[in-house]
């Protein structure tokens, strides 16, 4: 019988070298104790390698090559395959042991998006996620994420934890790929002013140009697809000493939360706690949040800014839409403001509010 991992093919049975040995001896009319008495070894060892008590050293087989003949790598890679089959056979036991995670994760959804291969058995599924995810146990895992994000996970949030580990991993892959200059807190600043000025811009313009302009500081940043409960908008993650990451998700859509969080995390990257992630959308640390807040707030429309606008309590369209361009930025995010401080009902000028449509959605 033959199992499979990755796409090599290995046999499930664990065929002791010792048994070849026995059989070579009794093809040759040689005992145990003659092929003892001619390596020098005790007859112990030799009965012991016979039975698969003993392994066959790298000095053994050149013992028996000189002795039967037969080249040491033989012996060697004999043995080697016997361990490795065992191993393996250990792991698949091992992998059966920790199907019950398999609930936990949006397996379906990974599929789709070729993080996992397709149609496979739940052990080889099993091997599959933890290879995407690059742990040798499920419950290492949940010792690393939970040692390095900064999140509370409640039953009013209906967050799955395996959905929103298997999008920070599919955006942790995704932001290691994307070469990066070590990271300068000034360039970052001024990249932020920069990334401001195209709120009013199209995803297809504004999101290369993000991308760039964070590279350049020392940033990756990414745009991933929600999982389904995956519950965050967005995190950031520190990949090195010299490197961060900003990841968004595609939740909602909406202008105004996708510009909101950016800046959001972008305070959190400017004050450097590398020892932990912050999670937005499912944080536990609220002076740190609303730190966050405060920075986005204030770099999408600054304070006396506003104050005015509001003052004015004149937010019909025509005058929202003539803040937004005095300002330099896009409308929607003036309407999200005005909506979150409860200023215009939730369902008021929407038209306002552009929807992203996302290409992998």
């Amino acid at each position: 019988m033959v199992a499979k991992t990755d796409d090599r093919a290995f046999s499930d049975l664990a065929i002791a070298p010792g048994e070849l040995l026995a059989e070579e001896l009794e093809a040759r009319g040689m005992t145990q104790r003659e092929l003892a008495d001619r390596t020098g070894r005790p007859g112990q060892k030799i009965s012991e390698i016979i039975n698969g008590k003993k392994s066959i050293t790298y000095d053994t087989a050149l013992e028996l090559e000189r002795v039967l003949g037969i080249p040491a790598h033989f012996w060697v890679n004999l043995e080697a395959s016997y361990q490795l089959t065992k191993a393996r056979l250990r792991e698949k036991s091992q992998l059966e042991e920790q199907e019950d995670w398999l609930k936990l994760f949006p397996v379906r959804e990974l599929r789709a998006r070729r993080c996992i291969p397709r149609g496979r058995a739940k052990g080889e599924t099993v091997a599959a996620l933890l290879k995407f995810f690059g742990v040798a146990s499920f419950s290492t895992l949940r010792q690393r994420e939970e040692a390095l994000l900064q999140y509370r996970i409640t039953p009013k949030s209906r967050v799955s934890e395996g959905a929103l580990w298997a999008w920070l991993q599919v955006g942790d892959i995704e932001a290691r790929e994307i070469d990066t200059a070590p990271y300068n807190e000034r360039r970052f600043l001024d990249a932020l002013g920069e990334i401001r000025g195209l709120t009013s811009e199209r995803a297809e313009i504004f999101i290369p140009r993000m991308r760039d302009l964070c590279a350049s500081a020392g940033v990756a940043f990414v745009v991933v697809k929600q999982f389904p409960k995956s519950g965050a908008n967005g995190v950031v993650r520190w990949l090195s000493t010299g490197k961060a990451m900003i990841q968004l998700s595609t939740k909602r859509g909406w202008t105004d939360i996708f510009w909101f969080t950016f800046f959001h995390e972008a305070k959190h990257v400017l004050d450097r706690q590398k020892k932990r992630a912050f999670v937005n959308g499912i944080n536990d640390d609220p002076d740190a949040e609303a730190a966050a807040n405060r920075f986005a707030q204030e770099m999408l429309i600054s304070p006396d800014e506003w104050s005015r606008f509001v003052a004015s309590r004149a937010w019909s369209p025509l005058r929202v839409t003539e803040f937004a361009r005095l300002v330099g930025i896009h409308p929607g995010i003036v309407v999200g403001r005005l909506q979150h401080e409860d200023l215009i009902p939730h369902s008021n000028l929407n038209d306002l509010r552009t929807r992203f449509v996302w290409r992998d959605d």
